[in-house]
């Protein structure tokens, strides 16, 4: 039997995921990604805007994408806070890409009246989606 862990993913308006049964966590932090198996060392990362991949007992790789936040690992539990959350399933593939294209229309005709920074982070936030559902279909 593998050794296991919780995983708890909670967002301002729902908590999205609260397994007992979790073998690995792989995050985005902004110092790079980082593995967490059970009996991790407590810590706390600032995350990015990415896939966060977790394994359950199952053997079967999941991803969920988060929208930056951050994670703490204490007491064999991984806590991820993030201002929104959602499973490779949910994620609406024609709006993320839509999302990307006019942001890149932005970068490559900025516009004065347009915060760059945002636009900056609506890119990100839409190639993480993207990445997570090729994540999930398989598609390294």
């Amino acid at each position: 039997m593998a050794k296991l862990m919780q995983l708890e993913i909670v967002t301002p308006d729902k908590s999205l995921l609260k397994l007992d049964d979790v073998s690995y966590v792989l995050a985005e932090t902004v110092m790079g990604p980082i593995g967490i198996l059970a009996n991790h060392a407590p810590l706390i990362g600032t995350l990015l805007e990415a896939p966060l991949k977790y394994r359950c007992e199952d053997g079967k790789d999941r991803f969920i994408f988060v929208d930056a936040g951050f994670m703490e690992v204490n007491n064999n539990k991984v806590t991820i806070l993030s201002a929104a959350a959602e499973n490779a399933e949910a994620i609406d593939v024609r709006r993320a890409e839509a999302a990307e294209a006019r942001a890149l229309k932005h970068i490559e005709k900025p516009d004065p009246t347009v915060d760059l920074e945002v636009i900056g982070r609506n890119l990100r936030r839409a190639r993480g989606r993207l990445k997570t559902v090729s994540l999930a279909r398989g598609n390294r």
